[in-house]
C-alpha cells in the first residue's frame, strides 16, 4: 500500500528539511487529512534562483500542500473532499497541476517520487566516475548550474557520457541530478555516477535525496537498484 511505503514522519532529518521547505508546522507530518498551507515562501526564489509557487507531498494519512497565498482557495477547491482519508496520489497531483497551469503556464511541473539513501540500505557498485576538480574545464558548464560536487564518466572522445551533480538543497540534505547522453544509454553509466555521488554524500554525513518524475522508468530503476527508499510522492511547480 502507498501509505506503507511513505516514510514521512519517520526520517528526522528529511522531515526537518521538508517542514522548512513546506513552511508548515512539524505536527502536520503526522496529522491525518490534507492541509493547505498558504506560504509567503512560495513567492521567494529558493535553490538555484527558482521560485516554487506550489509544493505538495503525500503523508501516510493525507498530505501537505504549500502554495502561494493567492492560489490557496483554488488548490482547496481542486482537491475537494475526495482526497481525504488517504495519501495524496497521482490523481490529486494532476488536480494541482491544473492550478499551476492556469496561474503560471510557463512553469516546469513534476509529479513523482522523492527517495533517499541510508547507510544501512545503500548498495554501492564499482564506478569509473571521476570527481571533477573545481578548475577542470570539462565540468565548467555543470558547475554553473549546480553548487555541489560533479561526478562524471567520459565518453570515447573525451566528452562527458554520463554525470551526476549535487544540489546543496540544505545544510543537511543534498539532492542528486543525473543525465546520461543518448549515445551512451543502456550501459549502466547512470548507476555508476549516482553510486559515486551517493557514497560521497554519505561520507560527508549528509542525506542523499533523489527526485524523479513518475514516468521516468529508467531513473526509477537506477536509484531503487542502489537501495534508495521511498520517502514520499510529491508534486512541485517551479520557474
Amino acid at each position: 500500500m502507498l501509505a506503507d511505503r511513505i516514510k514521512v514522519g519517520q526520517v528526522d532529518r528529511l522531515d526537518a528539511f521538508h517542514v522548512a521547505e513546506l513552511d508548515c508546522e512539524p505536527t502536520l507530518l503526522a496529522t491525518d487529512g490534507v492541509h493547505i498551507v498558504a506560504s509567503e515562501r512560495r513567492l521567494r526564489a529558493g535553490w538555484g534562483g527558482y521560485t516554487v509557487p506550489l509544493l505538495a507531498i503525500a503523508t501516510p494519512g493525507g498530505g501537505i500542500v504549500s502554495v502561494r497565498p493567492d492560489l490557496a482557495k483554488r488548490a482547496q477547491s481542486e482537491l475537494g473532499q475526495e482526497s481525504t482519508g488517504r495519501p495524496l496520489q497521482e490523481a490529486d497531483f494532476e488536480h494541482l497541476r491544473q492550478v499551476t497551469r492556469t496561474a503560471v503556464p510557463y512553469a516546469y511541473n513534476l509529479s513523482g517520487y522523492a527517495l533517499f539513501a541510508a547507510p544501512g540500505h545503500f548498495v554501492s557498485v564499482p564506478s569509473r566516475a571521476e570527481r571533477f576538480d573545481l578548475g577542470d574545464p570539462r565540468g565548467a558548464d555543470l558547475r554553473r548550474r549546480f553548487d555541489g560536487e560533479v561526478f562524471a564518466i567520459p565518453g570515447t572522445r573525451g566528452e562527458i557520457a554520463s554525470w551526476a551533480a549535487i544540489k546543496l538543497k540544505s545544510e543537511d540534505v543534498w539532492e542528486i541530478a543525473v543525465v546520461t547522453e543518448a549515445p551512451y544509454r543502456g550501459q549502466g553509466l547512470a548507476k555508476e555516477v549516482v553510486s559515486a555521488a551517493t557514497a560521497y554524500i554519505l561520507e560527508q554525513g549528509r542525506v542523499p535525496l533523489y527526485v524523479h518524475d513518475r514516468t521516468n522508468v529508467a531513473s526509477a530503476r537506477v536509484c531503487r537498484s542502489l537501495g534508495y527508499l521511498e520517502y514520499t510522492e510529491e508534486f512541485f511547480s517551479e520557474y
